[in-house]
């Protein structure tokens, strides 16, 4: 199982997408379906590496964004799957008072996590909880990635059940490149349909 973690582009003509700021033109930014404010660009990201297609996701962040539903059918998050050729990015000036100043960001060196952190780690005992921490640390995959396993924050959801359709994971997104402000151990969560045509998010806190 590999994956690949996402860092600051050195250069913005080498990046692969881009975390935060705003879409310009190809898409338009999506409205809460509770609040009817602009949602916020989380994410733009290739589809697959010999895809013509980006992923882009989208949470509603307007005031109070701390009481928002973190899950993934409720209508405050979006994602959407469009030609790479038409979407065009800005890492500033965001359409939303929540929107994070954006990041062009790169691949890392892969990681090749193993069978085992394949687990729910909140129902595992204490000594069994630290081992896969401490494989975790070691392996540097408990960071913003794309592909592998999803590593929940907390009890994992069952993506397929709630949106009513398979749902195939595509990335995770920590704070170490954007502060998402979704609170201590906060991880944001991507995952794309299996038929390509659009996809889901969620967040999580540690507990």
């Amino acid at each position: 199982m590999i994956s690949r973690p996402l860092v600051r582009a050195p250069n913005p003509t080498i990046s692969i997408g881009q975390l935060g700021g705003h879409v310009k033109r190809g898409v338009k930014h999506p409205r809460g379906q509770r609040t009817g404010k602009t949602m916020a660009l989380v994410s733009a990201l290739p589809l697959a590496d010999d895809s013509e297609l980006m992923v882009l996701s989208f949470m509603d962040r307007s005031d109070p964004f701390e009481s928002f539903d973190n899950l993934p059918h409720k209508g405050d998050n979006a994602v959407i799957i469009a030609p790479k050729s038409e979407v065009h990015l800005s890492t500033i000036h965001g359409v939303c008072p929540g929107d994070w100043k954006g990041m062009r960001v790169a691949y890392g060196d892969e990681i090749d996590e193993p069978v085992d952190l394949d687990v729910d780690a909140t129902g595992l005992d204490m000594a069994a909880s630290d081992k896969w921490v401490d494989l975790v640390d070691e392996l540097g995959c408990d960071c913003s990635k794309v592909g592998g396993y999803p590593l929940w924050a907390n009890a994992p959801l069952d993506m397929d059940v709630l949106m009513g359709r398979p749902q195939r994971f595509h990335h995770r997104l920590t704070s170490d490149l954007v502060d998402y402000k979704l609170g201590d151990g906060g991880v944001i969560y991507v995952f794309v349909d299996e038929d390509g045509d659009k996809g889901s998010i969620c967040w999580q806190q540690a507990k």
